[in-house]
Parts: structure tokens; C-alpha cells; sequence
């Protein structure tokens, strides 16, 4: 059997590019580097899970290293890394002075330096925050509080002065011609408090002269965050004031183009899949959601599936086209997928209807063909028809009530 490779999930570089995302990066990179564009600037990269955000600030920051390589100081900020930090300005604020401190020349010791003062006192305030009293003696309590209040006021006044001192740390190295650039990802993998109190840090403190802010979105989960973050207040419409919100914190909000069926097939056939996708690229153009990680996902299962199928006696007949819908289905549709498995019948019923060759009384013709199974199996198609786009045309050409008998193995080898 020939060797096959697993296509990773990780953002991608221009090597890689399968989706033609150098059709935003040079724009970015253009509107970023223009000597006329006004700062501050916010970008929001708006897209679903999956949808290539992280490849996208990857490749705009490997053009702005490779291009203008010496005009920008590129800090990366993950927001998911630190989500149990109980706030989020410290770790941001870590990011920046990391950046600075690695530079090999040194040039930026001044700003690190003062950076680093304040980051200290603003930690040390957290410790005393999180100090467990039970574990401290009683003599020292007076004396530990005394010393927080006295803490609180430095922290207090360096909360104050921070947007200052960092306008003035921004200002000190575009005067040597660096502009400071943070890239922010998996901001929505995050908790919804998390994602509002990173938004807000952005706005309260980066939103400076000589600083650009790229952050990757996706837009319903910060949704729900706002939901959250402001429910106290009584918005009727939580939708109308996400909005609000983002348009106050964005000033370019740029959202990934939903892929079609051609470019869909031209992904699979650039990935070099295996032969059974390649024999039914066309049923996959169709069925597989327009997104890559799931589109990765099917490739990667469906190579596994036809290498297992390789190397097991007795599975040589099995009909390809109906191992590659229901590798989809198992990857799109889970919920749907474990339903199958106890119910294997609900396969032929679901195709059945979307065939519409059950007789014009739908209950009749679940108990004419499956008997004594008529009710959970009409019962769970109602529940599961409808639920996903992909499913119409995954079931209008299959063939699944042919290999009823068989579809016990298919789920079996699928790993049902």
C-alpha cells in the first residue's frame, strides 16, 4: 500500500495558499504600509470557525517581514494561550514587551524597561488580589492589608497613566521609524467574559497613534459575548448592540468570502487526497461544507477509511460513493451521525424522504416499510430532516436502501 499524508489544521503559508487568500493580504498589506493611512486602525478579520482567520494574519505578517520587515515591531497575541488569567491586560501587555525585549540590537531596552514597571506593579497587585487569607496569621493581616491599599494606589495611578505612557512608547518608536502592528488570534476560542474584557483592554489601551490592531473574529461567538457581558442592562436586541460594539472597536472589518463548489473541488484536488476522494470529487464538491477545516478533516478520515478498507479482508465490495457520504456525515453532522449508529435503518429512511419515495400518507409509508421500527425511524428523520444544508444533496443521490443489509459494516469500519 503507498505511504499517505495527513493534512494538518495549522495555519497555512503562501506555499500553502489553496484558497487564494493573496487576494486580501495584499490589499491589507497595502492599506497598513500606505504613508497616508491614519492610525490608530483596527482590522477585524470576520469569518467562521474554520474559515482560514489564522491563515490569513499569518500570511499578512509574513509579507510585512518579508516586504517592510524593518518599519514594524509585530506582536502576537493569543488570547486562548492566557484564559486563565483573570484579566487579560497583563499578558497583552507581556506580548508587547517580549517582542521588544528579543530584539537582538537592543534598541527598544528604554521602552522595555518602563514597560516592565509597570507590568510588575500591575502584577503584583493581582497576587495580593489572589492571596488566601486563611493562610495568613492574624498579626499579619493589618499589615498585609495596609500594604495592598498602598499598592492599590500605585496600581491605581499606573492604570491611570497607562494609555499615555504606552501613546508615548508608540510615539518614541515611530520617531525611529517602527510602527507596532499586534496580531490577535483565537480571541473566540475564548470564554465570552474573556473575549469582551480583550476588546475592551484593546480599546481602553492600544487604540494609539503609530499602532495597528489585526484581530481574528468570528462574529457569533463574540455575539454571544456581548450578550452576556451587557444581559444586566436589559437590551431587547442583543444582535443590534453586538453590532454597535463592534463597529465602536473596528474601523476595518473585512469578511472572508463564503467558498463555492469550484472553489471547493479545487481545494480538494490542490490537497492531493486519496483515490477515493479523487474519484468523487464531485460528490464532495457538493456535500462537503465550504470551509477548510472540515473540508481537511474529510480528506484526512476519508484516507485513513480507504487505507483500513485496503487492509482488511472482506471489504473490498464496499460501494465507495457511500463510504465517502457517510465519512461526511460522521464529520459534519456528529449528532446525526450517533443516531444512525444505533439506528442503522435511519439512513434508508432519511433517503427515502428526501427522495420522496415514501406514499403520499407519510405515516403509512414508514409502517409499510419498516414495521415495527416506523415510529422511532419517523421520529428521528423528523427530528434530523432539514437540520443541515449538506443533507439534501448528501441523500439525493445515494443509494444507502440497496446496501440496507450491509450498513452495519460501512458504519462499523467508519467507526460507529
Amino acid at each position: 500500500m503507498p505511504d499517505f499524508a495527513m493534512l494538518s489544521d495549522a495555519p497555512v503559508d503562501w506555499r500553502g495558499d489553496l484558497l487564494q487568500f493573496r487576494r486580501y493580504v495584499n490589499p491589507l498589506v497595502s492599506v497598513i504600509t500606505h504613508p497616508r493611512t491614519q492610525t490608530p486602525l483596527t482590522i477585524g478579520i470576520f469569518g467562521a470557525w474554520g474559515s482560514g482567520k489564522s491563515t490569513l494574519l499569518r500570511m499578512v505578517d509574513e509579507r510585512l517581514l518579508d516586504q517592510h520587515g524593518d518599519d514594524f515591531v509585530r506582536v502576537h497575541f493569543n488570547p486562548w494561550v492566557h484564559r486563565r488569567e483573570p484579566e487579560m491586560l497583563l499578558p497583552l501587555l507581556n506580548a508587547l514587551h517580549d517582542t521588544l525585549n528579543a530584539d537582538p540590537g537592543r534598541r527598544f531596552a528604554d521602552t522595555v524597561r518602563r514597560l516592565g514597571t509597570i507590568m510588575l506593579n500591575l502584577a503584583a497587585d493581582e497576587v495580593l488580589k489572589r492571596v488566601n487569607l486563611g493562610s495568613v496569621s492574624v498579626e499579619k493581616i493589618g499589615r498585609l492589608a495596609q500594604q495592598y491599599a498602598e499598592l492599590r494606589g500605585q496600581v491605581d495611578s499606573q492604570t491611570g497613566r497607562l494609555r499615555g505612557l504606552l501613546q508615548q512608547e508608540a510615539d518614541r518608536l515611530a520617531a525611529t521609524g517602527k510602527t507596532i502592528i499586534f496580531f490577535v488570534d483565537d480571541l473566540d476560542r475564548c470564554e465570552p467574559d474573556q473575549i469582551i474584557d480583550v476588546l475592551e483592554s484593546i480599546k481602553l489601551f492600544l487604540d494609539l497613534r503609530n499602532v495597528f490592531v489585526m484581530i481574528a473574529l468570528a462574529k457569533d461567538v463574540v455575539d454571544r459575548g456581548v450578550s452576556v457581558k451587557y444581559q444586566p442592562f436589559g437590551f431587547s436586541d442583543h444582535a443590534t448592540v453586538a453590532d454597535d460594539y463592534l463597529d465602536k472597536m473596528i474601523q476595518l472589518p473585512l469578511h472572508l468570502y463564503p467558498l463555492g463548489p469550484a472553489e471547493v473541488g479545487a481545494f480538494i484536488r490542490d490537497s492531493l487526497p486519496g483515490e477515493m476522494a479523487a474519484m468523487h470529487g464531485e460528490t464532495l464538491e457538493r456535500i462537503v461544507a465550504p470551509n477548510p477545516r472540515k473540508i481537511k478533516r474529510v480528506l484526512n478520515l476519508l484516507r485513513l477509511t480507504e487505507a483500513v478498507i485496503d487492509n482488511t479482508p472482506g471489504l473490498a465490495g464496499l460501494h465507495t460513493d457511500l463510504v465517502v457520504r457517510l465519512v461526511v456525515l460522521r464529520v459534519q453532522s456528529p449528532e446525526l451521525f450517533a443516531d444512525v449508529v444505533r439506528q442503522p435503518a435511519l439512513l434508508v429512511a432519511l433517503e427515502l424522504a428526501y427522495q420522496d419515495k415514501l406514499v403520499t400518507d407519510v405515516l403509512q409509508g414508514f409502517q409499510a416499510r419498516f414495521g415495527a421500527q416506523a415510529d422511532e425511524l419517523q421520529r428521528l428523520t423528523q427530528a434530523h430532516h432539514d437540520r443541515h444544508a449538506f443533507l439534501a444533496p448528501l441523500f439525493a443521490g445515494s443509494t444507502f436502501e440497496a446496501s440496507a443489509g450491509e450498513l452495519p459494516a460501512y458504519l462499523t469500519m467508519i467507526g460507529g
